[in-house]
């Protein structure tokens, strides 16, 4: 199955960057599939604010990406890291969040 992670490194200036992994059956491993650098990501969408589903889109710069969690659940705190990195680490474009549930961003309204 694929999986997600958002990550920053360590070195000034810091680089975030998300990363689509995959995990094969029968390893523990995962293997690297796609990233993009934090700075690519244009949108996020929720697909329903009105019901909890693991179904999301990311619209990167010159691409555009359907994603799954496994849960609905893993979905909203990859939402809240996703959020929370960008308003750290990004000081210009700041990606849109549209038709995300107001719990993934601490109960703001989008």
């Amino acid at each position: 199955f694929f999986s997600s992670v958002c990550s920053v490194t360590n070195k000034k200036p810091a680089q975030a960057s998300i990363t689509k992994v995959k995990q094969f059956e029968g390893s523990t491993s995962f293997v690297r599939r796609t990233q993009w650098m934090l700075e690519q990501l244009r949108q996020v969408n929720g697909i329903d604010p009105n019901r909890d589903s693991p179904e999301f889109d990311l619209l990167f710069e010159n691409a555009f990406d359907q994603w799954v969690a496994n849960t609905a659940s893993e979905k909203c705190t990859f939402f809240q890291v996703l959020h929370h990195t960008c308003q750290r680490y990004l000081t210009d474009k700041k990606p849109e969040f549209i038709n995300c549930q107001s719990k993934i961003m601490g109960g703001k309204s989008i």
